[in-house]
């Protein structure tokens, strides 16, 4: 289920269907299992959606869901704030200003720390909750953690340069010019210091 569901042709096993995962659920079915993957960017009522996965769930049926948290994070504090406490950073500073903007629209980028309370409301047992931390750039050590920091920042800057100036002129929260001003200095930072400032974001 999507709004924009892949033009591929899928397998024979698999149904593509166009919807809104905010509208009822019509599918005539219940499911073993439900999967979501990043859905903050579109869900406003996180506890209507996730009542909707607990009623179209058969009985022992098993909910995956997979999303990104607020705030970015940074592990080089002292190459991330001033002296008087200021932030420095200006990839930070453009997640601090996204999340206002997406606050103002009615989108929780931080509500997958409400979910394990949410679900266990509604019923849900057996709740497992992972943090996982994506590395932004080659900074660690491991080198599994040095792919996936190297494939994590490509993904974002390319992410930040197609979406970054419209994200922060929503609802409205910044000017054109400050949007375009804010991005190039995201994107600057982001490409010049995540090795020394060691961003990531949580999962």
């Amino acid at each position: 289920m999507d709004l924009t569901p892949p033009s591929i042709a899928p397998p024979s096993n698999v149904t593509f269907v166009k919807a809104n995962a905010e509208d009822d659920w019509a599918f005539g079915q219940t499911f073993s299992i439900i999967h979501g993957r990043m859905l903050t960017s579109g869900i406003h009522d996180w506890p209507r959606l996730l009542e909707q996965c607990f009623k179209n769930l058969e009985p022992g049926g098993r909910l995956e869901l997979l999303d990104l948290c607020h705030p970015f994070q940074a592990e080089n504090i002292v190459a991330t704030f001033e002296s008087d406490g200021r932030l420095s950073s200006d990839f930070l500073r453009w997640g601090q200003v996204a999340e206002r903007c997406w606050a103002l629209g009615g989108l929780d980028y931080r509500a997958t720390t409400k979910h394990a309370a949410r679900l266990r409301d509604l019923g849900f047992v057996d709740i497992h909750e992972t943090v996982l931390r994506w590395p932004l750039g080659a900074w660690p050590a491991d080198e599994k953690e040095k792919k996936i920091g190297e494939l994590t920042l490509r993904n974002f800057i390319t992410f930040l340069s197609v979406a970054g100036e419209n994200i922060i002129k929503q609802n409205p929260c910044t000017t054109d010019q400050e949007a375009h001003e804010l991005v190039a200095a995201a994107l600057k930072d982001l490409k010049e210091n995540n090795l020394t400032r060691k961003f990531s974001l949580i999962m």
